[in-house]
């Protein structure tokens, strides 16, 4: 829980309204979609998210907090 709130600190404090285009915005590196990953699958957890719809949560709620951050969407997450 405590890496939980540390991430979402750090997406506060680091978060920029971006009006650009998706195509314009940098990707993000790896590791930082790796971490929101597993925060999100934590969240789906809390909100009981069921199985089928699992795969598809964790990718929205992944490029939310990419976009809030200033990072194009992703397709994917592994």
């Amino acid at each position: 829980m405590k890496k939980l709130s540390a991430v979402f600190t750090l997406l506060a404090l680091v978060s920029v309204t971006s009006f650009a285009d998706d195509s314009t915005l940098p990707p993000a590196p790896a590791a930082d979609v790796a971490q929101l990953k597993e925060v999100c699958q934590q969240m789906a957890s809390e909100d009981q998210v069921e199985n089928a719809e699992l795969k598809q949560y964790v990718l929205d709620c992944v490029n939310d907090q990419l976009t809030e951050i200033g990072y194009k969407s992703v397709t994917e997450v592994n």
